[in-house]
């Protein structure tokens, strides 16, 4: 596609050129920026804010559902051996698996906060056969809170863009926006490592 994912004007200008389709399917692989971006382009009149949300929630869910049903069908073994291209020793593994068993619930919804986790311990939580619907729900909720936090973002950005076309100095404004998307994009981040950190001691 040729699109730097980390470059926030690209992604905006990428989502505008190419539609629903694309960005759905671009939502399941980076939903966070093009969350953030869509909404900025709804904003500015290019797309609906509901259905932006609706294939947002829905491009977060149905990869972990698929982890689900790896995890599910393919047992612990499957789940360790891809764990380890994650950096996850078995010892670890086995030690989320008895978190899974004590805090189910809490456990997705730390691991869905944990990017590099995610992969494989939604896996493991297919593998221990937690109940689909209960695990799609607790999925649920951890995504439209996500989805809220990325489109408030974008939202955000979308409003100052245009405030900034009546003002004088309107230049300073999407410097401005790129230094917001930075620090709330490192606040994610800072939060979402904490989680992880929170993981590596179980």
């Amino acid at each position: 596609m040729g699109v730097d994912f980390t470059n926030f004007q690209q992604v905006l200008a990428w989502v505008i050129a190419h539609g629903y389709p694309l960005m759905f399917l671009v939502m399941c692989i980076e939903g966070p920026t093009v969350t953030a971006a869509a909404t900025f382009g709804a904003v500015l009149g290019y797309f609906n804010p509901l259905i932006v949300f609706a294939l947002s929630v829905t491009g977060d869910v149905l990869p972990d559902a698929i982890y689900y049903v790896v995890g599910r069908w393919g047992g612990l073994r499957v789940v360790k051996k891809i764990g380890k291209k994650f950096g996850l020793s078995e010892t670890r593994i086995e030690k989320m698996e008895k978190h899974i068993k004590l805090h189910g619930g809490k456990t997705v919804a730390v691991l869905k906060y944990t990017p590099i986790l995610a992969t494989p311990g939604l896996m493991l939580v297919g593998a221990m056969r937690m109940n689909w619907w209960k695990y799609i729900w607790f999925v649920f909720i951890v995504t439209v809170q996500k989805t809220l936090t990325f489109m408030a973002m974008g939202y955000f950005f979308g409003r100052t863009y245009n405030i900034g076309k009546y003002i004088r100095y309107g230049a300073v404004i999407p410097f401005v926006i790129i230094v917001l998307y930075f620090v709330l994009a490192w606040l994610y981040k800072r939060y979402s490592q904490r989680l992880t950190n929170k993981i590596e001691k179980l």
